[in-house]
C-alpha cells in the first residue's frame, strides 16, 4: 500500500492511498462471500459460490461497489498505523477510484493544532498597585455592618424618609417605550430598594422620599453617561413606582459589630481586619486584570492553525457544561434549547467563536508551561493536599485526603502548575520574571496539544 500524505490549511492531513493488489483482491473475496450469504445463487446455496460465479453474476461493478466501504475502512485504518497519525476528530473521504487499477482513495484526516507563539516574555501590560481609598475601606465597613440590618414595621403608617427599605413596583420607559419586556399580562414584578442617595440614582432618590404606602408616582432622572446600559446614557429615564410596603431599617451600633461577625476581636481590630482583607482583594483583582489584558495580546500575536473539528468538539462540551449548570435548577439541556428554538447543532455553532478563543488560550498557555519548565513536585503536591484538607470539617478530612492523594491527585497537581503559571504570567506581565529556562532558548516556540503539559 503506498500512502503519500499532504498538509493542508487548520490541521488538515490528506492522504492519498493506493492499495496494493493483494489488498484489493482480498477485499473483493471478501466481498463476493457476503452477496453469496444474502442472496439466492442459482444452482449454489448460500455462501457456497465462489467469487467468480458471484462476479459473473452480479457484474464486477456490484462486487467493486459492495467491496468499496470495507476497503476503504481497512485501508484508511493500516495507512494510521503506518504513517502514526493520531486523528483529532472525524476523517471525510474525498474521492474514490474504484473503476480501474490501481484503485485508490484521498481522505483528509484533522490532526493536532499547531501553536506558534511570539515573543511572549516581551509582552508588558502596564501595571500600578493601587491603594484602598477611605471611600473603600467604608463601604465595606458599611456592608459588614448591612448584613446585620433588621427590618420592622413602622407602628404608624408615614411617608418614606432617608434609610427605609421600600418594596415597590417599578417601570421604566425611554422615549415612552418599555425598557423591560413583560409577558402579557403579567403583573410588574416587586423589588426592594434603599431610600438613599448613594444607591439609587439622582433624581430617582428625590422623586421618592415622601411617597406613602399604595402611592403612584412618575418620576424622570437623567441617566449619567458612563451607566451600564448603553441605551440610556446621558438621557432622560421615566420611571413609574408604585409602593407597595415600607420598612424601618435598623443597623446595629459599631461596637456591637465583632459580635455580630463571631469575631473575638475589638472594633479596632475588626476595622484593621477589614482593611487587610480589602487590600488582598484589590491587589488580587488587580493581579487577573493584569493577566486577562496579558492573555489577550497572547492569543493576539500567537499564530495559530487549528482544525474546525477540534472548534466544533470544544463547543460541543462547554454546550454541555452549561447543560450541566442548568441542572441545578431543574433545567435539562434539551429544554433550555426547545425554549430558544435551537436545535442541538444550531447552538454549538452559536458557541463557536467563544469556542474558539478559549481553545486559543488553552494551546498558548500549555506552550508556555511547557517553555516555562512549570512543574509540581510530589512534595508540593502533598503541601497542597493538606491545605484543601484544611477547608473540610475534622469528620471529613481523612476521607478528603485519601481521596485527593490518590483518585484526584493528577487535578490537585493541576492546580500547584496553574497557580505557579498565573504567578508567571503577572511576573512576566510587569516585567518582573526570574530569567528564562534554557529550555525556551534551545526549542523552537511550536507545540501539538499532545506535547504540551496538561494546565
Amino acid at each position: 500500500m503506498k500512502v503519500t500524505s499532504e498538509k493542508l490549511p487548520k490541521s488538515l492531513l490528506a492522504l492519498d492511498i493506493e492499495l496494493d493488489k493483494e489488498q484489493v483482491e482480498k477485499g473483493l473475496d471478501r466481498a463476493a462471500r457476503r452477496l453469496s450469504q444474502k442472496y439466492n445463487i442459482p444452482g449454489f446455496r448460500k455462501g457456497k459460490a465462489p467469487r467468480f460465479i458471484v462476479e459473473n453474476y452480479f457484474g464486477r461493478p456490484a462486487l467493486i461497489e459492495e467491496a468499496s466501504e470495507d476497503l476503504v475502512n481497512k485501508a484508511f485504518k493500516e495507512a494510521l498505523e503506518q504513517e502514526k497519525i493520531n486523528p483529532v476528530g472525524r476523517a471525510n473521504l474525498e474521492t474514490v477510484k474504484f473503476d480501474e487499477p490501481p484503485f485508490s482513495f484521498r481522505v483528509t484526516v484533522p490532526v493536532d493544532p499547531t501553536t506558534a507563539l511570539p515573543d511572549y516574555r516581551a509582552i508588558r501590560v502596564p501595571y500600578e498597585p493601587r491603594e484602598v481609598t477611605d471611600a473603600m475601606f467604608d463601604e465595606a465597613m458599611d456592608s459588614r455592618r448591612e448584613r446585620h440590618v433588621v427590618l420592622r414595621e413602622p407602628e404608624e403608617a408615614r411617608p418614606a424618609k432617608q434609610g427605609d427599605q421600600l418594596t415597590v413596583q417599578l417601570e421604566s420607559f425611554l422615549d415612552g417605550e418599555p425598557l423591560e419586556t413583560r409577558d402579557e399580562g403579567a403583573d410588574v414584578p416587586e423589588t426592594n430598594v434603599v431610600l438613599e442617595p448613594g444607591r439609587l440614582i439622582p433624581g430617582l432618590y428625590e422623586g421618592l422620599l415622601g411617597i406613602e404606602p399604595g402611592e403612584t408616582r412618575e418620576i424622570t432622572a437623567h441617566m449619567p453617561e458612563d451607566h451600564e446600559n448603553e441605551r440610556v446614557r446621558d438621557k432622560d429615564v421615566s420611571f413609574k413606582v408604585t409602593l407597595k410596603r415600607l420598612q424601618d431599617r435598623l443597623l446595629p451600633e459599631w461596637d456591637e459589630l465583632p459580635t455580630l461577625e463571631e469575631e473575638e476581636i475589638t472594633l479596632d481590630e475588626l476595622r484593621e481586619k477589614t482593611r487587610n482583607e480589602l487590600a488582598e482583594s484589590v491587589r488580587t483583582n488587580q493581579e487577573r486584570e493584569t493577566i486577562d489584558a496579558y492573555l489577550k495580546q497572547l492569543v493576539e500575536q500567537t499564530e495559530y492553525d487549528i482544525p474546525d473539528a477540534l472548534i466544533e468538539q470544544e463547543a460541543d462540551d462547554l454546550l454541555h457544561q452549561r447543560g450541566h449548570e442548568l441542572e441545578r435548577y431543574g433545567i435539562t439541556l434539551d429544554q433550555m434549547l426547545q425554549y430558544r428554538g435551537q436545535t442541538h447543532d444550531d447552538a454549538v455553532d452559536e458557541l463557536k467563536p467563544e469556542a474558539e478563543e478559549r481553545l486559543k488560550t488553552t494551546l498558548a498557555l500549555r506552550e508556555i508551561v511547557k517553555n516555562e519548565e512549570l512543574t509540581a513536585s510530589d512534595d508540593e503536591v502533598d503541601a497542597e493536599v493538606e491545605r484543601i484538607v484544611g477547608t473540610y470539617e475534622d469528620d471529613q478530612r481523612e476521607r478528603a485526603r485519601d481521596l485527593l492523594s490518590h483518585q484526584m491527585r493528577s487535578t490537585v497537581a493541576s492546580s500547584v502548575i496553574d497557580k505557579k503559571l498565573r504567578e508567571r504570567l503577572f511576573q512576566i506581565a510587569t516585567g518582573v520574571a526570574p530569567e528564562a529556562p534554557s529550555v525556551a532558548e534551545a526549542q523552537p516556540a511550536v507545540a501539538t496539544v499532545d506535547d504540551a503539559t496538561n494546565e
